[in-house]
C-alpha cells in the first residue's frame, strides 16, 4: 500500500511547520532540560495496509525509538538459507515498521545497520550488506521524500564505498528541509566512535576544561539537534547495546524481544510501544505521590527503587 503524499514541497501550507533542529533551538531557549524530548515536527501519515492491526490507545509514546536489527543471519539459517538471504529479508522489514512507527507519531527513528566491529566480518556478507542499503535508498527514497521524512546518515561515511557514499549525501540532501520524521540509518556507527569524535572536536574548537559539560559533547555527537532515545529495542533476544548510542541511550528504556528482525512487523512495533507506555521514567528522581497512585490504580504496585 503506497504511502499517502503529503503536501508538496512548492505549495503554501496552512502554518510552517518548523524543522527539528529549530524545534530543539526553541525548546532549549525555554528550558534547557525539554530539549530531548522537544516534538520533531508533524508524524507521518501513512495509509495502512489491510492487514494491519488498528493501531492501540497507548497514553504514552516516545519521540524517538531506537532499533537494532539483530537476527538475520540466524532467521537465514534456521531456513537453510544464506546469510545474505537473512539480510535481505531483514532489509524488507525496515518499511513496515517506518510506517508503523510513523502512523503512531513517534518523530525520530534510528535504525542500527552496520556497526564498526561488523566491518570486520567476511567481505562477501559485508558487501552484501551494503548492496542492500544501496538498493534501499534506490526503491524506497521517492516514497519517504513524499511522506515527509528526512534521512540522516549516523557513522563514518569514509568507510564506506564511495558510490554508496554518494548515494547517502545526495539523499541526506534531498531529504534535508523535510520535518514529519526523522529516520536516521546508522551505518558503519560506534557510540564510543561517536564520543571519541566528540573529544576531539571540544578540542579543535579551544574549549576550555571547565567549559566541557554534558551539553558541550551531545551537542558534537553524530545526533545533535534530535531528542534522545526514549526507548531503544533489540530485536533477536540478546540483551546488549553492542555500542549502539552509548551516551545518548543513558536514560532510555530498554526492551528486549527474541522476535528474529525479519520477523519484525506492526505487531511487534505495537506491542514495544505498549510495554514502554506501562513504563514510569524518572529519569533517577523519586516518583510522586501521584505517581504512586497511578501505579497502585493501573494494578502496578511493585515496590521500585
Amino acid at each position: 500500500m503506497p504511502w499517502r503524499r503529503r503536501r508538496s514541497k512548492n505549495s503554501s501550507p496552512s502554518e510552517p511547520r518548523p524543522t527539528s533542529r529549530a524545534v530543539n533551538r526553541r525548546a532549549k531557549h525555554r528550558n534547557p532540560g525539554t530539549a530531548r524530548r522537544a516534538r520533531t515536527g508533524p508524524p507521518v501519515v501513512v495509509e495502512s495496509a489491510a492487514s494491519s492491526p488498528p493501531l492501540p490507545r497507548l497514553h504514552a509514546l516516545p519521540q524517538h525509538v531506537a532499533i537494532i536489527m539483530d537476527g538475520n543471519g540466524r532467521w537465514a539459517q534456521s531456513r537453510g538459507l544464506s546469510r545474505s538471504d537473512g539480510h535481505r529479508a531483514g532489509a524488507q522489514a525496515i518499511r513496515p515498521v517506518i510506517e508503523r512507527l510513523g502512523e503512531h507519531g513517534v518523530g525520530v527513528l534510528t535504525l542500527f545497520g552496520l556497526s564498526t566491529e561488523n566491518l570486520s566480518r567476511p567481505r562477501a556478507e559485508v558487501q552484501a550488506i551494503l548492496r542492500l542499503g544501496s538498493e534501499f535508498i534506490d526503491r524506497h527514497l521517492q516514497e519517504l521524500d513524499d511522506a515527509g521524512v528526512q534521512l540522516r546518515h549516523l557513522g563514518d561515511r569514509n568507510q564506506l564505498p564511495r558510490p554508496l557514499r554518494n548515494k547517502v549525501e545526495q539523499a541526506v540532501a534531498r531529504t534535508a528541509e523535510n520535518d514529519r520524521m526523522v529516520v536516521n540509518l546508522a551505518v558503519s556507527y560506534g557510540g564510543r566512535a561517536d564520543i571519541v569524535h566528540a573529544v576531539r572536536r571540544l578540542i579543535e574548537d579551544g574549549v576550555r576544561p571547565e567549559a566541557v559539560t554534558e551539553e558541550a559533547i551531545a551537542c558534537r555527537l553524530a545526533t545533535d539537534g534530535l531528542p534522545e532515545p526514549d526507548l531503544l529495542i533489540r530485536a533477536g533476544g540478546e540483551r546488549r547495546i553492542s555500542n549502539f548510542l552509548v551516551w545518548q541511550a543513558a536514560y532510555a528504556e530498554y526492551y528486549f524481544t527474541e522476535t528474529l528482525w525479519p520477523d519484525f512487523g506492526a505487531a511487534e512495533v505495537d506491542e514495544a510501544l505498549g510495554e514502554y507506555s506501562r513504563r514510569q521514567r524518572r529519569f533517577g528522581l523519586v516518583p510522586s505521590k501521584q505517581d504512586r497512585s497511578d501505579e497502585a490504580l493501573s494494578g502496578d504496585a511493585e515496590p521500585r527503587t
